[in-house]
Parts: structure tokens; C-alpha cells; sequence
């Protein structure tokens, strides 16, 4: 039966653009690496690979620098080679009186062998021996500077990476976030950025330095017997063959272990991320048993990873052991003397090493470059709500804002605003009210350019905002949310946030305003107190009123209210009105209420229902035209009645 692959026929891609969608990198999932033969794999690596080297390019100097060490620790080894052979035939028993020291391009030169019975001779053997310490000494270095250059290199492209991957994320529009895991993108930021580091720096460096070492000890080989080069190096190409038999099971474990470490990273950022919640449900074991599952999977794929990976090692070492019997053989029936055997026999053990580094490397490449696509992914997603070319900064906002039969759907179908239309001037307190689902907060959301319209258009100042830069837009909007966000810092830091660049006393003295600053005195630390992961360590109202003295502190000429005083009790909702009210003098205000009490002297009240707006006028006004806003009033008002 004929499978879809041969009823539809295969597009022609050009070779440079394999791995590519639309002209960006396309992500390498596990199934797809596993399914690839190694040129296939070596042709989606290529366009990664060449732009990972485009992050050494500021570094070049120092990449160059680590690249030649890596050179001249590979060339070194021939000299290493020499001088052992040298001081073997010099100190080691033999017949010979001189010895004949072939150096290439240059000839023989003949040296005396140096006789122990007296102090000279014993003086020249402590010279002759200090060689081969010097030797190593320089090779070593020399392998250090390469290693040093390329970390240091590594660890700069690392950073520019991260920075990048970093920036990137923070500028994408709330719906990617929406659909992605937090966890995944910390995984990404943190460990595959670091393997793709690898792959751009170390993996170059390996790449050269091994290669030469090998090529070096072959034509030493070559130089010293080239007979014995060939008997014991015929095996040589079949060093390759369990590095093809395993690569394919690598690619397949190391993609799998990178998925599982996404999903470790999920479990644990939301398990944090819900402390209250587990903790609240009792579910602890629950998020452990998960956490476990996705630790096990991840060290099962590890190990796979790592089996295949050392069983490279024996492999390659066995396959080159029957070169070193095969040249004992030679050695045996040419009569070689044991201490020129030793020498090419110490070639031969030095060569091995390097040729199994080499075969572990095409299979680390794989791992690194099935992470780099995820990055580079990510990199290439642009943002949905981009500033133009030409954007503007908001020209001398005063608050006017308008709304133009604005229409938004979340998902395609289920509008969520529909042909809104809202006029709201300067330095007037506007409220919107409705049932949940009217599509209020979706409004604050189209105000601060987290979305933009389907249909229709929304303008500041008379400039639409698709028009204004983002930054430049935002910083003219200050907002008081009911879920109040802190960051583990100071009170002083959290304050700050709304203006950076503010002096100490600029903070205390919105926190005055805010009537944040007596509690803060009775901290501990004061404004140096540290609040814990989202402020946990302070009241629902004192985070409320820190959330207020950030938007005093920042100044805008609009401020958001998004239902900043629902979930707090008379007391804390009595000191956080009188908090507003110091924040709104003199700004457009627009404020989401449950609480009707909060805004019945509002100068505009907007009653929302199914995405529209279906009434709007002051509380006297809508109480006698507005059936909705009369039914709203009345469940609220009664409710309370009934509570008293």
C-alpha cells in the first residue's frame, strides 16, 4: 500500500535553505533528529552552527588566540614525541655511543651518549631527563591558554546569548506567553542557551585541536616507520563504525533528556509558582509523585545518553588495539629494538585518545545543535504587538483618550469587546462596571497595547497607538491592580520601580501620600525590609498601598484602577480610597469596581455587558435609566442590608 510520502511528491529545497521556515531556524524536535541519517543531520546543523560563530565575531581576537593554542598543543605533540625519543635512546641501555637525532627540514646530528662513571656524564643525564617534564610542562600550558581563551570567549557568548533569548522574551505580547510554559522558557534561557554556548566555542576549538594532534602523531608515524605506520593504522577508518552505529540512538536520548528537562522545570516553577494552592489542597504528594516522575524520565534518558556516548570509548579503543598488536607483529619480525617500539607504541597510545575525543564530539554536536534550534527558534518569533519603523513618543499626553468601534476577539469567534465606542477626557474619573465577562478588563488590556484591536482603533491624544512607541505609551499610564504584584526586594526597591531613577526622598514621600509610610517605619528595616516572593510577607493592604505609592511615584497623567480595593477588608479599603484619591488629583482615571460604593461620585460611570457598552452617566442618572446598572445596584445594596 502506497504511504503518504509516495502519494505526495517531494519539494525541491535548496541545500542552503534545509532547516529553515520562512527564512528562520526552524526548531529540531526529538522525533525528527531520530528519523535523520547523519548527512541529513549535518545539513539542518549547518546554517545554526555558522550563525552561533557570528556570537564570537566581537571576540575574535581572544577566539583566534584559544584556536592557534589549540594549533600549536596539537603541533607540540610532535615535539613531545622527539624529545621522549631522544632521551630514550640517550639514558636507555644500548650499544650505540652516539645517537643520530633526525630532526626534519634540518638532517641528523650525531650526540654522544653520556657515560655515568663520571659527574659530568651523571650531570648531562639530569639535563637530558628534565626534557620530558619541560616537555609536558609546555604542552600543558599550552592546552590551558587554548581552554582559558575559549571559556573566556564562551563564557561572553553565553552571556550575549542569554541577553538576547532574554530581551526577546520580555518584548513578546501576552499571548505567547499565554501559550507557553514558564517553566520551558526558564529551561531554554538557562541550560540551552548554555549548550548552545558549547557547541559555538568549545566544540570549534575541539574540532581543531584534535584533528591536528591526530594528523601530527600519523605523520610521525609516518616520518619515524612508515611501515610500521601502515600495519598498525590499517584499523584507523574502523574507528568510525561505533560512532556511526550509536549516533542515531544519542540524537534520539539527548533530544528526549532536553524535553524532560523542560517538563522538570514546568513541575517546579509551578509548584512554587501555586505554593498556596498545594498547600491548601493538600496536594504536596500529589506535586511530588509529578515531579519525581519527570526526574526519573529525565535520568533514564541521561543514562541512555551516557551509556551510548561511553560505550563509544571501549569500542573505538578495542578497534585500535588490534593496530598496536598488528604493529607488534611488525616489530617482531623486523627486529626493532624495545626502545624504538616503545616510542612508536607511545604514539600510538596518544593517538587513540585524541581519535575517541573526536568520536564523542560528533555526538555532543548533536545534543548542542537540537538546543540551539530551540533557541534560535525563539530568537527568530517576532513579538505580535511590535512598534512601527516610525513610531512616535506620546507629544505632550494630557489624557484624552478615544475609542473607535474597537472589536477584539481572544479566540476566533468569541468576541470580547464589540464596536466600542468611548470618548474620556482629561482629568475626569471614569468607572466601568458590568458582570464578569463584559469585557472590562479586556479594555485595560487594549489601553496598555497588550493586544491590539481586531476592528477599529484606539487613540491618545489623537494619535492612534499603533502609532506610539510601547515604552513611550506605557510610561504615561499608571496602574493599581487587585492581585498586587512585589518582587523579592526592598520596600524602597518595589517603590523605585515606578521611577527608577527616583531619590530616597522622592520614595518616602509618595509612601506618605500612599499612607503606606507609618507601617513601614514599624518594619524592621524600614524601607530596607525585604518583602519576600510577591510580598508575601506583608498584608493584602499594605501591598496595595506599596502598588500605590509606585503609581504616585511614577506620575502619570492616566491612571488604571483595576478593582485595587475588592479583596480588602473596611478598615484597609478606607485607607486605600484615601490613598486614590491623593493619586488621582489632577489625572484621567479609569477605575474597575465591584464595589459600587467605591465610585458613586465617578463624573462617568460605563455599564459594560457582552463586550459592549450599553450604558454610560453619572450613578443619579443611570439608577433611573440603566435596568442593568439598577440590578447591579440593587443585588450589591441589598446584600449588604441583609449583612447588617
Amino acid at each position: 500500500m502506497a504511504t503518504k510520502s509516495d502519494k505526495e511528491p517531494k519539494e525541491d529545497i535548496h541545500p542552503d535553505d534545509i532547516g529553515l521556515v520562512n527564512g528562520k531556524i526552524k526548531k529540531l524536535t526529538r522525533k525528527e533528529v531520530s528519523k535523520m541519517d547523519t548527512r541529513e543531520f549535518a545539513d539542518h546543523a549547518k546554517r545554526p552552527f555558522i550563525r552561533l560563530l557570528s556570537y564570537v565575531r566581537p571576540y575574535r581576537s581572544r577566539f583566534v588566540a584559544g584556536i592557534l593554542f589549540g594549533v600549536f598543543y596539537g603541533l607540540f605533540n610532535a615535539v613531545m614525541i622527539f624529545a621522549m625519543k631522544f632521551v630514550f635512546e640517550m639514558l636507555l641501555p644500548s650499544t650505540k655511543d652516539v645517537v643520530a637525532l633526525k630532526i626534519p627540514f634540518y638532517g641528523e646530528k650525531l650526540i654522544p651518549v653520556p657515560e655515568l662513571g663520571d659527574a659530568e656524564g651523571v650531570k648531562m643525564a639530569i639535563l637530558i631527563s628534565l626534557l620530558i617534564p619541560l616537555a609536558i610542562f609546555i604542552r600543558g600550558m599550552l592546552g590551558y591558554l587554548n581552554q582559558y581563551f575559549m571559556m573566556w570567549v564562551g563564557n561572553r557568548v553565553l552571556y550575549d546569548i542569554r541577553d538576547q533569548i532574554f530581551t526577546k522574551l520580555l518584548h513578546h505580547s501576552l499571548s505567547f506567553y499565554s501559550k507557553q510554559k514558564t517553566g520551558e522558557l526558564i529551561q531554554t534561557v538557562f541550560n540551552q542557551t548554555r549548550m548552545a554556548q558549547q557547541a559555538g566555542t568549545q566544540l570549534a576549538s575541539d574540532l581543531v585541536k584534535h584533528p591536528i594532534s591526530i594528523v601530527t602523531m600519523v605523520a610521525m608515524l609516518i616520518f619515524l616507520d612508515w611501515k610500521f605506520a601502515v600495519a598498525s593504522l590499517v584499523v584507523f577508518p574502523l574507528c568510525l563504525l561505533p560512532v556511526i552505529a550509536v549516533s542515531n540512538k544519542v540524537r534520539k536520548a539527548g533530544g528526549a533528556e532536553e524535553a524532560e528537562a523542560g517538563m522538570l522545570m514546568v513541575t517546579m516553577q509551578e509548584s512554587f509558582a501555586g505554593i498556596r494552592d498545594v498547600k491548601a489542597h493538600a496536594r504536596e504528594e500529589f506535586e511530588r509523585t509529578k515531579f519525581n516522575r519527570a526526574s526519573q524520565r529525565m535520568m533514564e534518558f541521561i543514562m541512555r545518553w551516557r551509556k551510548a556516548m561511553e560505550i563509544v570509548g571501549p569500542l573505538v579503543e578495542t578497534v585500535a588495539s588490534f593496530g598496536i598488536a598488528a604493529g607488534l607483529i611488525y616489530a617482531k619480525f623486523h627486529d626493532m629494538e624495545a626502545g624504538e617500539f616503545l616510542i612508536l607504541y607511545m604514539i600510538l597510545i596518544g593517538l587513540y585518545p585524541h581519535a575517541k575525543a573526536l568520536s564523542r564530539l560528533q555526538i555532543q554536536l548533536q545534543k548542542c545543535i537540537i538546543a540551539t534550534t530551540k533557541v534560535f527558534e525563539i530568537m527568530d518569533k517576532e513579538p505580535e504587538i511590535a512598534d512601527k519603523p516610525d513610531a512616535i513618543v506620546v507629544p505632550n499626553p494630557k489624557g484624552e483618550i478615544d475609542l473607535h468601534d474597537v472589536t477584539f476577539s481572544y479566540k476566533k469567534g468569541i468576541p470580547a469587546l464589540q464596536d466600542v465606542n468611548l470618548r474620556l477626557e482629561p482629568g475626569k474619573f471614569y468607572a466601568l462596571v458590568g458582570p464578569s465577562g463584559a469585557g472590562k478588563s479586556t479594555l485595560f488590556s487594549l489601553l496598555l497595547r497588550f493586544y491590539d484591536p481586531d476592528q477599529g482603533g484606539i487613540s491618545l491624544g489623537g494619535h492612534d497607538l499603533r502609532d506610539l512607541k510601547q515604552t513611550s505609551l506605557r510610561d504615561n499610564i499608571g496602574v493599581v491592580n487587585q492581585d498586587t504584584f512585589l518582587f523579592h526586594d526592598t520596600i524602597e526597591a518595589n517603590i523605585r520601580y515606578g521611577k527608577l531613577d527616583a531619590t530616597s526622598a522622592e520614595i518616602q514621600a509618595a509612601a506618605v501620600q500612599a499612607h503606606a509610610h507609618d507601617f513601614i517605619e514599624l518594619q524592621e528595616k524600614k524601607y530596607k525590609t525585604i518583602v519576600g516572593d510577591k510580598g508575601h510577607q506583608l498584608s493584602g493592604g499594605q501591598r496595595q498601598r506599596i502598588s500605590i505609592a509606585r503609581a504616585i511615584l511614577r506620575d502619570a497623567p492616566i491612571l488604571l484602577l483595576d478593582e485595587a480595593t475588592s479583596s480588602l477588608d473596611t478598615e484597609s479599603e478606607k485607607i486605600i480610597q484615601d490613598a486614590m484619591r491623593v493619586l488621582a488629583e489632577g489625572k484621567t482615571v479609569i477605575a474597575i469596581a465591584h464595589r459600587l460604593s467605591t465610585i458613586l461620585d465617578a463624573d462617568e460611570i460605563v455599564v459594560m455587558e457582552g463586550g459592549r457598552v450599553i450604558d454610560r452617566g453619572p450613578h443619579e442618572d443611570l439608577l433611573k435609566t440603566s435596568p442593568m446598572y439598577q440590578r447591579l445596584y440593587q443585588l450589591q445594596f441589598e446584600s449588604h442590608a441583609e449583612e447588617e
